[in-house]
């Protein structure tokens, strides 16, 4: 079995995966003071609980943006599941070419989801991932990652400015009763729903727009992805183990 962890910014995804079927997975916060210790037991019990013993773990991968987690999860997983896991950066064999300026900085969740786009549905493939970050991956027919866009997530944006605004405070993202609030609260709905939508179309848009592709796919993931292509001009197709896919093709070929 494979055991694929995708450390992000508020949560840590662990995907467990025999063969290519993934068979569970789990979230937990990314409590970045988490020993190694803390993880490995964290991990063992729940794949106990699902009849999971560390012996039937033989692959491990990471991905990882949160560079004090990466080796606590990286020791966890040597010392609890007795096996070296496979790190992702851009100097790895990928399933894809990546041509941007500076690869180095292109984080391995972003990385997995491109990999797993292009593989799943071919290019050109936009990935959008609603996350702490919301993030645009763009891979071209050829299978080439050429970048991308970075926004703030909407859960970022909103606490942000329920931060700065002594009079305003945080709601869920979820589809307000109406465009025009009739409460405060309903007025930040409207605004961070409404506004998440606009703006990644918006963007989609642009990159349409700007590389000229024809019969682009567009998928979402992340936590936050559900329900928006009801909403979206574009997004359609929501693949919210796409980035655990992702790392599963990676570990293949590597």
């Amino acid at each position: 079995m494979l055991l694929a962890i995708d450390i992000g910014n508020t949560n840590t995804v662990v995907g467990l995966f025999d063969g290519p079927v993934l068979k569970n997975d789990f979230r937990f916060a990314s409590r970045h003071n988490r020993t190694s210790d803390e993880a490995g037991i964290l991990i063992s019990d729940v794949l106990n609980r699902v009849g999971v013993q560390p012996g039937d773990i033989k692959r491990a991968i990471i991905a990882s943006v949160v560079p004090p987690l990466t080796q606590v999860y990286e020791t966890a997983v040597r010392e609890y599941f007795a096996v070296e896991p496979l790190v992702v950066t851009h100097k790895i064999k990928l399933p894809l070419i990546i041509e941007i300026d500076q690869p180095e900085q292109v984080g391995a969740d972003r990385i997995a989801n491109a990999a797993a786009g292009f593989d799943k549905f071919g290019g050109p493939v936009i990935v959008v991932d609603f996350g702490t970050a919301t993030t645009f991956d763009v891979v071209n027919e050829k299978g080439a990652y050429i970048g991308g866009v970075i926004i703030p997530g909407p859960e970022t944006s909103m606490a942000e400015l329920a931060r700065k605004a002594a009079r305003l405070f945080e709601v869920r993202i979820e589809p307000p009763d109406s465009v025009v609030g009739k409460s405060t609260a309903g007025a930040l709905k409207s605004g961070l729903f409404y506004g998440t939508v606009g703006q990644v179309d918006f963007i989609i848009e642009k990159i349409i727009e700007e590389t000229g592709f024809k019969k682009t796919k567009i998928v979402a993931t992340g936590g936050l992805a559900p329900g928006i292509e009801k909403y979206s001009r574009f997004i359609k197709q929501v693949e919210q183990a796409l980035t655990l896919e992702g790392l599963r093709l990676i570990s293949n070929i590597n």
